[in-house]
């Protein structure tokens, strides 16, 4: 699908840990069902890529925000009902980013969509991504926040746990209030 049915929304970043460049977009045949990303095998942006389509599954995912993390390359997608169009809320994903950096076939990802997530009375949902050459504490999760038009935003937590995913843990941590603004395009 990545092949041959790029749908857009490029977003690149640059792993400082690894010294590596990430390049995704999302792609699909009708609508986007697919994330394609691929990761330099060295510091050379021009250079070689491990390239993975990862199948989220058979919903239209949009709006892809990544960031960089210790343990996984983190990925925010709004849901949509592919027939409705109706917005069913946003999904967290994390992708084995010791795998990718190896170039391994076997790559994969795990999707967090407990119900406490995953509704579509929820706001989008942002990864944190790392800046700097200072790791946050080994183990610490991903720290992602759901923001937009609620008075406050949830700051949630996911750990991915690549070999066993049913262990992975996305919880939330607290609540922000935001200073009152006005939104630039609700």
């Amino acid at each position: 699908v990545c092949e041959t049915n790029g749908e857009g929304d490029p977003v690149v970043l640059y792993d400082q840990l690894a010294n590596r460049w990430l390049i995704s977009q999302f792609a699909g045949v009708s609508y986007p069902t697919d994330e394609c990303i691929a990761v330099s095998t060295s510091s050379d942006a021009t250079g070689s890529y491990y390239r993975y389509d990862f199948h989220l599954g058979s919903s239209f995912f949009d709006y892809p925000h990544l960031g960089v993390w210790p343990d996984a390359y983190y990925l925010t997608m709004n849901v949509f009902d592919p027939v409705s169009q109706h917005y069913l809320g946003p999904m967290p994903f994390a992708f084995d980013r010791a795998a990718m950096l190896a170039g391994s076939p076997t790559a994969s990802f795990v999707a967090y969509t407990g119900s406490n997530v995953f509704k579509a009375a929820n706001d989008a949902m942002l990864p944190a991504d790392l800046d700097g050459s200072t790791p946050p504490p080994a183990g610490a999760p991903e720290p992602f926040l759901m923001s937009g038009e609620s008075a406050t935003w949830g700051l949630w937590r996911f750990h991915a746990d690549f070999a066993n995913p049913s262990a992975s843990t996305f919880t939330l941590g607290g609540s922000l209030t935001p200073a009152a603004y006005t939104e630039l395009c609700p």
